[in-house]
């Protein structure tokens, strides 16, 4: 049975070749599949590099706790690298991350929290995903993402607005494999 899925996509390493590879490896597993805009944000941690955000829709055959595991393994597959931005070490960080944002209408805890808070908390999550997917319903609150994101646009502080970034998504994905 198909289940719809979002997931947000984030990178602040290699940040458009981190969003091409993860691309790549998400489209064989989402029917449906779907893409929103790019947005730039700030990082939470302030010293870090900006972020490139999206996210992506699609339908799956898997269960929640074998997507979760197919998007570790691209994240490891991304692999890391050493992180310095403006004269700060930050060690090694993963190239990409992706999370679940909503797997159906399911609410779980385990392997990681659906829906995840980012989809109310967060504006380089909240407008992507309205980009795409305006009228679905959060299974918790029972607001739509359209609903969400217009209490949240005269909200959003000066640090947190994001910007919507010309992308080009025909660009070939990278070769990186696993401990890259």
């Amino acid at each position: 049975m198909s289940t719809q899925v979002y997931l947000g996509i984030g990178s602040n390493l290699n940040r458009d070749q981190a969003i091409l590879f993860a691309l790549e490896k998400l489209r064989p597993l989402l029917a449906d599949f779907k893409v929103s805009p790019v947005y730039e944000s700030k990082p939470i941690r302030e010293a870090e590099p900006d972020f490139l955000n999206l996210v992506v829709g699609g339908t799956t055959e898997q269960s929640l706790e074998e997507l979760y595991q197919s998007l570790k393994q691209i994240e490891e597959q991304a692999g890391c690298e050493l992180m310095m931005h403006n004269s700060t070490n930050f060690g090694l960080k993963h190239r990409v991350d992706i999370d679940i944002l909503l797997y159906g209408q399911e609410v779980h805890t385990e392997p990681c929290k659906v829906p995840r808070h980012d989809i109310q908390d967060y504006p380089f999550v909240t407008i992507p995903l309205n980009d795409i997917a305006p009228e679905l319903v959060h299974p918790i609150l029972g607001l739509t993402v359209g609903e969400l994101y217009e209490q949240m646009l005269p909200h959003i502080p000066e640090k947190r607005q994001v910007k919507k970034v010309d992308f080009d998504f025909n660009r070939p994905a990278p070769d990186w494999h696993e401990n890259a």
